[in-house]
């Protein structure tokens, strides 16, 4: 099958990269994100899609707001004959102008089981609501974000330990498991697909800044859900002796100890830290970073900071 990619980050260069190794799929072009400031040199840095686009030597297109920029797009595009548009988390909304111009139309992988979790931030709102099963939905681009119908759905089982890093992972895996059977051999008409319950449908938006600031009142999960939800990128943080202190990776353990005081934190030894959250229950702190430091793991915190007893997070 003849088809062109929409994408950006790096699952999506992933993705294009496993199609790229298929004889039976031909990706006649992408299309990704403008190239973004990165780091203190605000240097311009290329998309991980773009990478793999030019190693590939594949015809590349970038728009700052493709639905501003329809009309130029639509004019590029077509002079391709690619018969389906493929979608991972491209990073913006495409106008119905360019998701119906291929003869099969369009389809998008999102990051859970539709219609629960439409938007935004499907992988981390999973983790923050501590989901223990999530999954990838490929639908056809409808009008409506992340309403169209679906083709296929695969289910991923989500561990205590996952991450959103280590999710987006099993999803991406997922994803290119279950798409590239479908994209192999002859198609003469659309895929089969299934309308969504709209009645069940839930949604999820952005992370916000205001999201990182961690809740120590809350129950040991919650806020170990948070944590997981924010890393590897974003992190939660609190205060530590006036200070933020992001908090990376945590471990609900089989620990509680009376008087409830949430953030506070107890030495089990010299490499072990456990902090208090709101249910009296404990979190083993595993990864941090203080203010206008590196992320470290808690041996190096504990030895460095001289934690002890009468320290405590806000």
């Amino acid at each position: 099958m003849k088809i062109a990619f929409f994408g950006t980050p790096e699952p999506s260069a992933k993705l294009l990269q496993a199609l790229l190794q298929e004889p039976e799929i031909q990706v006649q072009f992408v299309v990704t994100n403008p190239d973004r400031p990165k780091g203190r040199s605000k240097t311009p840095i290329p998309s991980p899609v773009k990478d793999i686009a030019l190693a590939a030597n594949l015809p590349l297109f970038q728009y700052e707001s493709i639905k501003k920029e329809k009309e130029e797009a639509l004019q590029n595009l077509s002079k391709f004959d690619a018969e389906l548009y493929v979608v991972f988390a491209y990073g913006s909304i495409l106008p119905k102008e360019i998701f119906s111009h291929p003869k099969f139309g369009s389809i998008n992988l999102h990051g859970s089981i539709l219609p629960d979790l439409r938007g935004a931030s499907p992988v981390q709102t999973s983790l923050w609501k501590g989901y223990t099963r999530s999954g990838i939905s490929i639908q056809y681009l409808g009008e409506k974000m992340d309403e169209g119908d679906i083709i296929r759905i695969q289910e991923v089982d989500v561990d205590l330990e996952d991450d959103t890093g280590s999710l987006m992972e099993k999803i991406t895996q997922a994803g290119i498991q279950t798409l590239i059977p479908l994209l192999k051999g002859l198609r003469t008409s659309s895929f089969e697909a299934s309308p969504q319950d709209h009645s069940k449908a839930t949604y999820c938006t952005k992370i916000q800044a205001e999201d990182r600031i961690l809740d120590l009142k809350l129950s040991a999960i919650e806020v170990h859900n948070r944590i997981r939800a924010l890393s590897p990128d974003l992190g939660g943080y609190c205060s530590f002796r006036g200070k933020r202190l992001v908090l990376w990776k945590t471990r609900p353990v089989d620990f509680s100890e009376g008087p409830t005081e949430p953030g506070k934190l107890k030495r089990m030894d010299k490499k072990a830290l456990l902090l208090q959250c709101g249910d009296g229950r404990f979190l083993e702190i595993l990864s941090v970073q203080p203010e206008n430091k590196n992320r470290m793991t808690v041996a190096d915190f504990m030895n460095g900071f001289r934690i002890s007893d009468e320290d405590r997070f806000e």
